[in-house]
């Protein structure tokens, strides 16, 4: 076999409980229960971090966050941090990025030979640079900006939507639209006498909620959960849970949802947006894996697709991802198909996104990233082992995250309060055990984990 083409296919903020083959039939993402019946679907896939640019520069170094160092937004990997997409590059592979990396400034090369670079919904020159990005000169053409930045001025009783707007222009224009059309583009150009890794960043379905007026048709019956929550939950958990939504409710920005204007309903639609934002991207997986069929290379592809964190969506009287380290947050899809991936179906290992990277130079035949905690997943792909992970972790600021199969602990060093769940008899993260005395134990053995973790990785940076 040649070595084989790499379609990795990212979103921006998506749950791990948004596709119908794990059993969501809320859902309509039949490209890729489709791509799942052919490899694997993992339904513990976990981000190690908790917002894009941390969560993106520990896919790229194969690192956790405390190691890289990079714990903000508006900043990226070093020059001389460890990059599995120089290596690729290096290795003989066409690197292509269409779509959103977040790298800080936004036109860094990250080891591809060719950007097309699309930042966030609302991202606006001058937040990661000087620059306007390649979505910004596109709409510019049609003499537009990006609606995201003006919803909050320009639509009536914008606080009663929760986020959720319908996309006000052409469809064509929707930013996920002009990701997938240039991903098809770069497929169907590319020459395939040289490996390719396409790099495709989607913008949604990351806040705004908003989406087009046929992706939202298709939700027009469906029966859309409600959150996860209890009555007063937030008075057993972090006071920073609290705190985000209380310092949202009034403001008047991009971003702000103020959750006093919430009622099942509007949550209802506000959960609506966000899945037909799915469904848009999952109509563009099912192009892009037409292409790379037209192009005869389907034997010869490996196909990813996953997110970089999640979003509470309401879950726990929480929207976003900032104060939290629910599955909802740290919880993503994670799809593997084509040579070397065995249609093994739903794969309930736990696995981290550094695992990526491993994973993918194991696959082209190159050496290992040096410094890279990451582990090539290909002894889980292809069904001779069942697990490589006992714990996984996930980090935002001082706070962190352990997960096992039965016990997450969040920690915040230097403060009172913590969050410990029994997952096996509390699935959903409702009872904080943090203080209860008789879970003494249990939380002990998770920090033992968290101490032996950081001391083990802090000496790779």
């Amino acid at each position: 076999m040649d070595r084989p083409n790499i379609v990795l296919m990212m979103t921006d903020q998506q749950r791990w409980d948004t596709l119908r083959f794990l059993g969501f039939e809320h859902m309509v993402t039949p490209n890729l229960d489709r791509l799942a019946r052919r490899g694997i679907a993992f339904s513990h896939a976990f981000t190690q971090g908790a917002v894009c640019g941390p969560s993106r520069n520990s896919i790229v170094s194969g690192q956790y966050v405390h190691t890289h160092g990079v714990e903000q937004n508006e900043a990226w990997l070093g020059p001389n941090q460890p990059n599995w997409i120089e290596r690729l590059r290096d290795g003989g592979y066409h690197t292509v990025n269409i779509g959103k990396m977040h790298t800080a400034p936004i036109r860094l090369p990250c080891g591809f030979n060719h950007r097309t670079v699309v930042e966030n919904k609302n991202y606006c020159q001058g937040m990661h640079g000087p620059d306007p990005d390649d979505y910004d000169l596109y709409l510019a053409h049609y003499g537009l900006k990006r609606p995201a930045l003006s919803y909050f001025r320009e639509v009536p009783d914008w606080p009663n939507y929760l986020g959720a707007a319908v996309w006000p222009h052409d469809e064509a224009l929707f930013p996920d639209n002009f990701v997938g059309r240039l991903s098809v583009e770069a497929v169907r150009a590319h020459d395939f006498s040289r490996p390719l890794f396409l790099w495709s960043g989607f913008a949604g379905p990351h806040d705004p909620y908003d989406a087009t007026a046929s992706s939202l048709a298709r939700y027009e019956d469906s029966p859309i959960p409600a959150p996860v929550g209890i009555p007063d939950e937030l008075d057993t958990k972090p006071p920073p849970q609290r705190q985000l939504m209380q310092g949202m409710d009034g403001k008047e920005s991009m971003a702000a949802i103020w959750w006093s204007r919430a009622n099942p309903e509007r949550i209802r639609r506000m959960r609506k947006h966000y899945y037909a934002n799915i469904t848009l991207i999952d109509d563009w997986v099912g192009e892009i894996v037409a292409a790379v069929e037209a192009r005869g290379q389907l034997d010869n592809t490996v196909f990813v697709f996953t997110s970089d964190h999640g979003d509470c969506l309401g879950d726990h009287h929480q929207v976003y991802k900032f104060s939290s380290h629910y599955d909802a947050v740290a919880r993503v899809p994670l799809v593997w198909a084509g040579p070397g991936v065995e249609a093994l179906g739903i794969g309930k290992a736990l696995v981290e996104l550094i695992d990526l990277g491993p994973t993918f130079l194991d696959m082209a035949g190159l050496e290992p990233l040096a410094g890279a905690s990451g582990q090539s997943l290909r002894p889980l792909l292809e069904g001779r082992k069942d697990a490589l992970h006992e714990t996984v972790f996930s980090e935002y600021g001082t706070r962190v995250m352990a997960r096992t199969r039965d016990w997450k602990l969040v920690f915040y060093p230097g403060q009172p309060y913590g969050e410990l769940y029994d997952l096996g008899a509390d699935p959903d993260e409702l009872y904080n055990l943090y203080d209860e005395p008789g879970s003494r134990t249990a939380r002990g053995a998770m920090v033992e984990r968290i101490l032996h973790w950081y001391g083990a990785t802090r000496m790779q940076r």
